[in-house]
């Protein structure tokens, strides 16, 4: 089973705006009991420090996890974005039409 869990560290981190003091990891276990021993584990190895120092974490039990398609998003972002440059060149050139019809009519 998959397990993620999110970690806060104590204080705000290098800016409280970015999230420094957040991050989510992977914990492989079988169970959730397990999962918890191993998260405990990680964080006496690795967040028991001065600067890493934690004020929570949160253990989620993951059923599915998904890897999104990022190239393929920001294909479909550049698409978009070529297509509304190109429905506004249309829409400019439709009123330049229309001025020249009515200054020529």
């Amino acid at each position: 089973m998959k397990y993620k869990a999110y970690l806060k560290q104590a204080g705000e981190g290098c800016d409280y705006t970015i999230g420094c003091a957040q991050t989510v990891i992977d914990v492989e276990a079988t169970n959730m009991e397990e999962a918890k021993q191993k998260l405990t584990n990680e964080i006496i190895e690795n967040y028991s420090y001065d600067e890493r120092m934690l004020d929570s974490a949160e253990l989620y039990e993951c059923s599915e996890v998904f890897a999104m398609p990022i190239d393929d998003i920001y294909a479909k972002k550049e698409q978009l974005k070529q297509q509304e440059k190109q429905r506004q060149q249309e829409e400019d050139e439709r009123r330049e039409y229309e001025r020249l019809k009515h200054k020529f009519s």
